[in-house]
């Protein structure tokens, strides 16, 4: 029977993030890909208020899981690494990559720097429009502006209540073999925050030269790609 991957997107993204590259990839390898969208993450480009909670979010993944017939490799990008973190307290997979992801000691610390380096942001943080942040400031999430061009029309409103969920630090075991990958260009989350992670689950760690916090949509998107296919 084929491996089967789920991969599990990040803030204002969807299913659409994976089907660019990383999908064709992992399919011509010979993988089952399953991309879920989060709920209220359905429509590209949607700016309707959502409010859903990190734990629903977790249940949806859960969902998906459970449907499988043996235990999938997941892909958790940004919150969605921090999703997959939160469903390995009770669910399971065969392995787990922890792409660009929210350190298991919470995003307050990103969060502080975004508004720090970039004070635009504090209107649309006091207005829970983490939409609006992404729209005005694209090169947090892609490190080349034709790329963010092309991507950020596709970005949806973001639920702030999950969003705060994830300032919440990750307190239990993972005995789930892990990977952690990251870039080192990354506008969110800095090396030295994927080296803890990775030290703090005894994971594995590589960093892309170069790489920006969305390395799934990166031009050289299969130097990511590739070392995840190494590691699996």
């Amino acid at each position: 029977m084929r491996e089967t991957i789920v991969f599990v997107h990040g803030v204002c993204h969807g299913a659409w993030c994976w089907e660019e590259n990383f999908i064709p990839y992992f399919k011509e390898l010979g993988y089952d890909c399953i991309a879920l969208n989060l709920p209220g993450h359905e429509k590209p480009g949607s700016t309707q208020r959502i409010s859903y909670s990190l734990n629903d979010y977790v249940q949806a993944l859960h969902q998906v899981v459970e449907k499988l017939k043996k235990p999938p490799i997941i892909i958790g990008h940004s919150m969605g690494g921090m999703i997959l973190q939160r469903f390995l307290k009770k669910g399971s997979c065969k392995k787990a990559i922890l792409l660009s992801s929210v350190p298991p000691s919470g995003a307050l610390m990103a969060s502080l720097r975004v508004i720090v380096n970039q004070l635009g942001t504090l209107p649309y943080l006091f207005t829970g429009d983490l939409l609006g942040v992404f729209t005005k400031y694209p090169l947090l999430m892609f490190n080349d502006a034709k790329i963010a061009e092309k991507y950020t029309a596709n970005m949806c409103a973001e639920s702030f209540l999950a969003f705060m969920g994830l300032v919440v630090p990750v307190f239990h075991k993972i005995t789930t073999p892990l990977f952690v990958v990251g870039g080192s260009e990354d506008q969110l989350i800095t090396v030295q925050e994927f080296s803890q992670t990775a030290k703090h689950y005894g994971a594995e760690l590589a960093i892309i030269e170069g790489g920006s916090h969305d390395l799934m949509l990166d031009t050289d998107f299969e130097k990511t790609a590739k070392v995840i296919q190494e590691w699996i």
